[in-house]
Order: C-alpha cells, then sequence, then structure tokens
C-alpha cells in the first residue's frame, strides 16, 4: 500500500509541462536523465519542451529536482559587480560582433589557455550551441543570434571536459546559464573550470517561425540562405542592419524582406512564453560575466563613441 501511493506521488512530482511561462527549455531534466527517458520537442510555435517516455521514465524525479525553476538559485557571488566598457583592440574581430567583441577576447583567451568555448552558431542554419576548440571556430558565433538555440547534448559535453579537468567557456541566455549550473551541481560536477557569459537578454524567439522565415527567403530569392547577420555594420553600429547571405554569394541587406523577422522579436510577438516574466536576468547575475550593447557609451566617452560597437560588460 505504501509503494503504490509512494509510486503515485512521484508520478506527480515528474516533469510535466502544465504553463509553458514556467519552463525556459534550458534541457537541464532532459540533460540529466541517465534512462533516456526525456526528449526536447517542439510545440506549435516552434519553442523546445520535455516530453516524458512514461515507459522508460523511472519516477526518480531528479528531473524535477534539476529544473531551474524548482531549484533556488545559490546566491554565490557578490551582490556589487565592476561595469566596464569594452572595445576589443583586433579591430576586425570588433566589427564583425555585434557590440564591441567582448566575447571574441574572452573566448580567445580561453583557447589561448587549451580550454573549450560553447557559444551559439549555425548549423545548416538552425541556430544551436557548438564547440569551438580553435580561434578559426569562433567566426560564426560573434554577432547576435535573435532565436533560442538549440542546445541538444551541450550540458553532458561540458560535463566530460570539466570531469577531465579542462577549462570551459560557456555563452548563453541567463536561464540557460542557470540550467547549466544547476544540471552540473546535480552531478556533483567542480564549478572552478567552469567560465560563463550570460547576456543583457530581450527574450529568445521561436526557431520555428525564424526555419519558416529563412525557408520563405529562400523560395522568394530562389536561393539557398548560407548565413544571416542579424547585426551587420556595413552602416554603422547604430543601425540595426540585418545582411542575408546567399549560396550563390548574393547579398541582401535593407529590405522589408530582411528585417520581418527582427521586427516580430523586438515587438515582442515572437518570443518564448516564459520570457514575458523571466526570473533569470536579476541581480545578482548567474554568470562571471554578463554582456550587452553599450549604446549610451557617448554619454560617457567621447572618444569612444567611434560607431564601431562598444560592449557593456
Amino acid at each position: 500500500m505504501h509503494c503504490f501511493r509512494r509510486l503515485e506521488l512521484k508520478e506527480k512530482e515528474m516533469i510535466q509541462i502544465t504553463n509553458k511561462s514556467q519552463c525556459c527549455g534550458c534541457t537541464a531534466c532532459f540533460s540529466i536523465c541517465e534512462h533516456n527517458a526525456i526528449s526536447m520537442v517542439a510545440d506549435e510555435e516552434g519553442f523546445l519542451y520535455p516530453a516524458v517516455d512514461l515507459s522508460a521514465c523511472i519516477r526518480c524525479v531528479i528531473c524535477e529536482d534539476t529544473c531551474p525553476y524548482r531549484v533556488h538559485r545559490e546566491k554565490d557571488r557578490e551582490t556589487s559587480s565592476l561595469h566596464i566598457a569594452v572595445q576589443y583592440k583586433d579591430e576586425k574581430k570588433r566589427v564583425e560582433s555585434t557590440a564591441g567583441g567582448a566575447f571574441s577576447l574572452i573566448a580567445d583567451y580561453i583557447l589561448e589557455k587549451k580550454g573549450v568555448v560553447y557559444s551559439v552558431g549555425y548549423d545548416d542554419m538552425i541556430v544551436c550551441h557548438k564547440l569551438a576548440v580553435e580561434k578559426k571556430d569562433l567566426a560564426e558565433m560573434r554577432g547576435s543570434k535573435y532565436v533560442q538555440s538549440t542546445l541538444k547534448d551541450t550540458f553532458c559535453e561540458i560535463y566530460r571536459f570539466l570531469d577531465k579537468k579542462r577549462t570551459v567557456l560557456f555563452v548563453g541566455t541567463p536561464c540557460q546559464v542557470h540550467g547549466l549550473n544547476s544540471y552540473l551541481r546535480k552531478k556533483n560536477c567542480t564549478l572552478d573550470k567552469l567560465i560563463t557569459i550570460d547576456l543583457l537578454c530581450l527574450g529568445v524567439s521561436s526557431p520555428g517561425v525564424f526555419e519558416k522565415w529563412v525557408k520563405f527567403l529562400g523560395e522568394k530569392y530562389g536561393d539557398r540562405v548560407s548565413g544571416i547577420e542579424f547585426r551587420n555594420k556595413h552602416f554603422g553600429y547604430a543601425a540595426t542592419n540585418v545582411r542575408i547571405h546567399f549560396q550563390n554569394q548574393r547579398i541582401l541587406e535593407q529590405k522589408f524582406d530582411t528585417k520581418a523577422y527582427i521586427k516580430t522579436f523586438f515587438s515582442g510577438y515572437n518570443v518564448r512564453p516564459s520570457c514575458y516574466e523571466c526570473k533569470f536576468r536579476t541581480m545578482p547575475r548567474v554568470s562571471d560575466f554578463t554582456i550587452g550593447d553599450f549604446i549610451q557609451i557617448g554619454d560617457y566617452s567621447k572618444e569612444m563613441d567611434d560607431d564601431k560597437g562598444t560592449t557593456s560588460l
């Protein structure tokens, strides 16, 4: 009788998404499950949510115990922080970056110290987290991608690197960083080799809408999209110029078609439900570094206001 009641209780406690505003899609639950009972499945808006295979689930509820919405954030950092303006002296990398190149500056240093970097790039025009082991791998990771990244097995791969005492830099949204920290703590992993960067995040937009937009562009212009720069600086740092690259070397920019997707994002039309009441972009921050645009740099330094980009770090 007692065993039956305990099983019934645990069935209620495993991950079940009944309120989408309480799931950021960080993959912590998916990554921690050793029985492969959880998969990340896209809903009708294109956002990924955990789905439990009841035939594989053993009702251990470790997924529930790892979820960043259920785990109280360990405030193990100082509440005060140093706020600085950053411009990478590597001019080429700064121009290729959305702002001042702070990500490239930190990532270059990590790779020079034989560490590895996980940040966001493209895989056949799917926005996803990727591994960088050489500086050339960082090129596609520069610049904003206003799409929620697919993480796949990133958390598990980071755990294996840390277990081998390798330094790892992870860059993501505040909820992704908190999910990673929660997962690694549940794995009893030492975090002294982990460096994290979170973004001054406006929210994440739909991978499903992004996929349809890319398909639309390809069909309309008769060529496959090979790359997208959401904050290209051809017209200066202040201009939000979206540049589309096609396989035949054609470049499209400053058109309604190129701006349509980003307009829906900045208007809040295609943002993940959890982003409207985010619990993670608070002080103190969850990461070692927080980066974002320093668009007000002219109010503090006329010398740095050169329209090439500055990072608030």
